[in-house]
């Protein structure tokens, strides 16, 4: 067995295949439909069907579609990305960017298929929830039971504590003795801010012998501006926050995404209850207020999101319910109780939505500001309509000169009166006879055999009629697909539109030789500017007289009302009702094309009780708002506690914190998990409330120590009988870092800052980028902000102890660090310690120390304390 078919055999283990279903149920399943069913479905085009698992495998009349684990070499990857010699899928044009990824990425990780091996299906008419799947522990009702009878009651402080020790007991283990104090107050005030205790803090609590002293301790970080940007931060990786659009071809920042940010954080630190944080990340401009920027800014939650992408199904049920009711799209949920019809009836809700902005200036503010821009955006259309114009009307002019450009490139014609610059493009695009689309194949098989002169210009003429054919076919095509679109489309228009387009081959004829540069930021496509194409900053050279002289007036005229015009008045940006809501049909197997039976517009089947009332307030999102908040659901308390909880120790109670379904992982802690959810409910859902209790539990303050008989039994701590020793995350590291160099700013941020050595602001505040996200997010495990995050993998690997040896961060605030303190050398040694690791070294620390420093630089020493464990880990 190759070692590509062990990797794919541990990949498929039981530990993954979860995750690895949903990705193929909510990415690749849809995409395979969309875009190869009509070919490759039962009609099985060149042989081949990409709608089974065996099918695939066994390809068709040019041999197997894919090669699990190696997308180079399957021919599906090969056809898509247009490498392929032959292969050009799909025919209506290459797929988009993020597409591409998502077949290469499904075959690089193994091509998996669900076992039942069965294609997308239409959706059952009726789909009935049996009394089985009812009774599923996640949809059941909260209750709060009585905490157990444990075997040692006086260890047990708390509820929390009895249940724990019942578990322990039962399954034959024991906890580990309590954490020292040291410990305990470095990894609540890392819990609960992101940063580390100052040495005077240390000194207090350590002092401090009353029983109380702990809860001192958590009631001030809890009280702390600082918790609200740590909390705030976890709470946007859920709501897949970032700070530009979704575009792989150009940078296109929120003018206000910030404002959502600081929203969140404001809500943390204020203890919003997080029934109304909820409601108004759904309807905020709905919930009465005086105050605009008390809920209408959590509206940032669609806002913002990718719009690429419809992802509010997917993004709502995830981070307030666990759920993936998006794996109903194509098809009934093949593992919980959501029919695709339910999955339609909430994106009804979104359907009836727009983005909006809500201005927060004065009316005539806004209305003053708005027409200097609106003269802005004229003039600005004007001169790029002459660009334009200038342009297409120079490709017209050099593609009536084809043939001669054609013929002058071998020397076969005089190049007199052409221009040099289009001929040297000529000259280098039929230096490479490997192209996209056939039509120069008779030129170069005529120069392949040396060919007539008589023979080129035949041919070269030949090409020319055709060019000139393609192009005005173009234009046409163009001209018909903006007589159906209208004027300035959305994107939700253009998707349903049946628009026309050129055949392919003759699209990239007239893409190599009238068309912009195409490059995307994944690197699937790439070519240069078109032969005859010269926009702006290379058509002027052919520009004279009166058309020279009116475009220098109209850029000039540009750039003074550019410059005049203001800032922008500040706004939030929002999602609002259309003006007329309503509900859509079902899509079978997600074809849009392929219209179902009508989805009302109300909540899931399995969530509601008795006769379901349809939506009817506006597009329904107060109604679908007020279904989730209400106390009746078993799911909404259920899953915040389990996200706060999994934060504290690492591991939710459910370790799958955002699939409470099927496919999710089981609760260790079931009557815990309850418990804690209505105490969550009954103190007015209080998450400072719900850290307060957690954190006050002996569970919380055990020691990271191990237990040989412990650890034989229940390797994974899935029982909590020891805390778990955790990685600081990004925002942790990089905070930490400038808290103890003592260069971090605390003050907050308004606009996103990019990452670079003036910025000592805390990570949060910092720029969130979905189309390149900083390389030393990245690094170090930042989730991708396309999509909603539960969780943060944890990644060991070389680059990351090469960050901390090279990186130009490091070494600017190691010499902070190294600069902080004075004094001899013992003192500052001693002082460096208490700011690293809240301690004083140890008589053989000191020594080292002492004998490093002498050979070494300060600033080297001071590197190497920021590079340890000890401080890169939270005990």
């Amino acid at each position: 067995m190759s070692w590509r078919w062990v990797a794919i055999f541990v990949l498929f283990s039981p530990l993954v295949v979860a995750d690895e279903r949903e990705r193929f149920e909510t990415e690749v399943r849809p995409l395979l439909a969309a875009q190869c069913a009509s070919c490759h479905g039962a009609s099985a085009m060149g042989g081949l069907r990409l709608d089974r698992p065996e099918a695939v495998t066994k390809g068709g009349k040019s041999g197997p579609a894919i090669i699990p684990g190696d997308p180079d070499k399957s021919l599906l990857i090969q056809a898509i990305t247009h490498r392929h010699e032959r292969l050009r899928m799909p025919p209506t044009g290459q797929l988009a960017p993020e597409q591409i990824a998502v077949l290469t990425d499904w075959v690089k990780r193994g091509a998996y298929w669900p076992p039942d091996g069965k294609a997308a299906s239409p959706q059952s008419a009726e789909y009935a929830i049996t009394p089985e799947q009812r009774a599923f522990w996640a949809f059941q009702p909260v209750r709060e039971p009585a905490p157990p009878a444990v075997a040692n009651p006086r260890w047990a402080k708390t509820a929390i504590d009895r249940f724990v020790l019942a578990r322990l007991d039962k399954e034959g283990l024991h906890p580990v003795a309590r954490a020292s104090k040291r410990a305990l107050i470095r990894r609540a005030t890392i819990d609960l801010t992101g940063l580390p205790p100052t040495p005077d803090e240390v000194d207090a609590f350590l002092k401090d012998t009353s029983p109380e002293a702990f809860a001192k301790v958590v009631d001030r970080l809890l009280a702390s501006p600082r918790y609200g940007e740590r909390w705030g931060r976890y709470w946007l990786d859920v709501a897949r926050y970032a700070d530009d659009h979704f575009n792989s071809t150009q940078e296109e920042p929120y003018p206000n995404s910030f404002r959502y940010r600081n929203w969140v954080i404001r809500a943390f630190n204020e203890d919003m209850p997080y029934d109304q944080f909820v409601k108004a990340q759904i309807a905020g401009d709905l919930m009465p207020s005086s105050d605009p920027l008390k809920y209408t800014p959590g509206l940032g939650f669609y806002a913002l999101s990718p719009e690429m992408q419809d992802d509010r199904v997917e993004a709502t049920t995830k981070a307030f319910l666990g759920l993936t009711v998006a794996c109903a799209q194509c098809h009934d949920h093949k593992f919980d109780p959501i029919p695709a019809k339910d999955f339609y009836s909430l994106q009804g809700v979104f359907a009836g939505t727009k983005l909006d902005e809500l201005p927060l200036a004065p009316k005539e503010t806004v209305e003053a500001w708005k027409r200097r821009k609106e003269r802005v955006d004229k003039q600005r259309e004007l001169v790029t309509r002459f660009y334009n114009n200038q342009r297409d009307q120079l490709a017209e002019v050099l593609a009536s000169q084809t043939a001669r450009f054609m013929l002058a490139s071998r020397k076969l014609a005089s190049s007199d009166g052409l221009d040099k610059e289009t001929l040297e493009r000529w000259t280098a695009y039929l230096a490479e006879s490997r192209k996209d689309h056939p039509f120069l194949k008779p030129w170069f098989d005529l120069a392949a055999r040396n060919g007539s002169t008589e023979d080129f210009q035949k041919i070269a003429a030949e090409f020319q009629e055709r060019v000139l054919a393609v192009d005005d076919e173009k234009k046409k095509v163009d001209e018909k697909n903006k007589i159906t679109l209208g004027v300035n489309p959305d994107r939700s228009k253009v998707a349903d539109a049946s628009l026309a387009s050129l055949d392919r081959d003759k699209y990239v004829l007239w893409r190599d030789l009238f068309e912009k540069s195409s490059r995307d930021s994944a690197g699937f496509f790439k070519s240069p500017d078109g032969v005859y194409y010269y926009g702006k900053g290379k058509v002027e050279r052919f520009l004279e007289g009166a058309f020279k002289s009116y475009l220098e007036a109209q850029k000039a005229e540009l750039e003074r009302l550019e410059k005049d015009l203001p800032p922008q008045y500040p706004f939030l940006q929002i999602v609002a009702d259309k003006d007329k809501p309503a509900d859509i049909h079902v899509q079978i197997r997600g074809d849009r094309n392929s219209p179902g039976e009508i989805a009302p517009r109300r909540f899931l089947a399995i969530l509601s009780h008795g006769e379901r009332k349809p939506f009817t307030h506006g597009s329904g999102r107060l109604d679908l708002a007020e279904a989730i908040i209400d106390a009746k659901n078993p799911l909404t308390a259920r899953v915040m506690v389990n996200r706060v909880w999994q934060q504290h120790f690492g591991r939710g109670i459910v370790s799958s914190a955002s699939n409470f379904g099927q496919m999710g992982e089981r609760p260790t802690h079931p009557e815990l998990l309850d418990y804690l959810s209505a105490r969550f409910v009954a103190n007015g859902w209080s998450i400072k409330k719900l850290h307060r209790e957690i954190m006050l539990s002996e569970t919380y303050g055990l020691s990271a120590a191990t237990d040989i008989a412990n650890a034989s039994k229940d390797p994974e701590n899935r029982y909590l009988w020891r805390a778990n020793r955790r990685r600081l995350d990004i925002e942790a590291l990089r905070d930490s870092i400038l808290f103890t160099a003592g260069t971090l700013d605390t003050a907050p941020a308004e606009k996103a800052l990019v990452f670079d050595e003036k910025n000592t602001r805390r990570t949060v505040y910092g720029f969130v980028s979905r189309r390149k996200l900083d390389g030393m997010l990245g690094l170090f495990d930042f989730p991708n902000p396309n999509n909603t995050a539960e969780t943060r993998n944890t990644t060991n690997v070389p680059l990351q102890r090469l960050f901390f040896m090279n990186s130009p961060f490091i070494d600017r605030q190691a010499q902070a660090l190294a600069e902080r303190f004075r004094g001899g050398d013992e003192m500052r040694i001693r002082q460096m310690y208490r700011a690293v690791y809240g301690r004083d070294p140890d008589t053989d620390e000191l020594r080292l120390g002492l004998e490093f420093t002498k050979q070494n630089p300060w600033r080297n020493y001071a590197q190497a304390l920021l590079a340890s464990n000890e401080f890169l880990f939270v005990e």
